[in-house]
């Protein structure tokens, strides 16, 4: 029941704006444009002006981390990013400038955000809601700037990786959620991030199609991420939660995570926590 909440839960949904606006005008809230339209219509300026109010109803809404901005390059010829003007540009200044101006607001009101996909999936070929996509012949070095530039500007906080294979960065072929390569040896160790690292939902077709939840799980923890979505739509089970849990502490039990390993997300988090309350 909404009553048992611990207020102190995170409680996350996208609210990008546009397409992607659950706290829609339907239900009252006031229409965000999609981040497109905001970069061709306001400065930087005026979108922090246009996202403080969203993010003053979002917290009002009873929410405190959004899964948004897209800092993904644009790409009209891409079906789940540019062809909805979910991104804010095609360079790294420009896309920094207007994310950096939604994740300034949000946190103002005492909100966090989740900065995605990374390493980008802007001139990505496929959705990752149906299945792996592989970005190997597409990306470029250049879609790591505008989550280089948002570490440079302690706007990044939490970064989630998207369902992407990138054998640039992992000649292994893992996708992004469960590579330790690209996570830890690219965004940790190479680009200097020090933040919460987040998966993309579990549920989607991309994991679903590829691994159980179990092994899902503990290969996202063993990557490096520290908070792992899972829906639980594809096959609700309303024990879930603690079959996580679960499945964590046999995990350190047969030697595979250690607790010093959650310790490190532990403590990640608590540094996120602070910047809310």
């Amino acid at each position: 029941r909404f009553g048992e909440i611990d207020p102190a839960a995170w409680m996350a949904i996208d609210q990008e704006g546009g397409l992607v606006q659950r706290l829609s005008r339907d239900l009252g809230y006031t229409h965000i444009p999609r981040a497109m339209q905001v970069a061709e219509a306001r400065t930087p300026e005026a979108a922090g002006e246009l996202y403080r109010l969203g993010a003053a109803e979002f917290r009002a809404a009873g929410f405190n981390m959004n899964l948004a901005p897209v800092v993904d390059v644009h790409d009209p010829d891409n079906a789940v990013i540019g062809r909805h003007g979910r991104a804010y540009g095609t360079d790294g200044d420009t896309i920094a400038a207007y994310a950096g101006a939604f994740i300034e607001a949000y946190e103002a009101a005492g909100a966090v955000c989740a900065i995605k996909h990374f390493p980008g999936h802007g001139r990505s070929r496929g959705d990752s809601h149906d299945g792996f996509v592989d970005i190997s012949q597409t990306w470029s070095e250049a879609e790591l700037a505008p989550f280089e530039q948002l570490i440079a500007m302690d706007r990044a906080h939490i970064i989630m990786g998207g369902h992407l294979t990138l054998r640039a960065l992992d000649p292994s072929g893992a996708p992004v959620t469960v590579s330790r390569p690209i996570l830890e040896g690219v965004l940790r160790e190479r680009m200097g991030y020090r933040g919460v690292i987040m998966t993309d939902d579990l549920d989607m077709g991309a994991i679903r199609q590829n691994y159980d939840q179990r092994e899902a799980v503990i290969r996202s923890i063993e990557a490096g991420n520290d908070i792992i979505m899972l829906s639980n739509s594809a096959a609700p089970d309303p024990e879930l939660p603690q079959r996580i849990v679960d499945w964590v502490v046999a995990a350190i039990s047969e030697g595979r995570l250690t607790e010093a390993r959650i310790d490190a997300s532990v403590a990640r988090l608590d540094v996120l926590r602070a910047r809310v309350v």
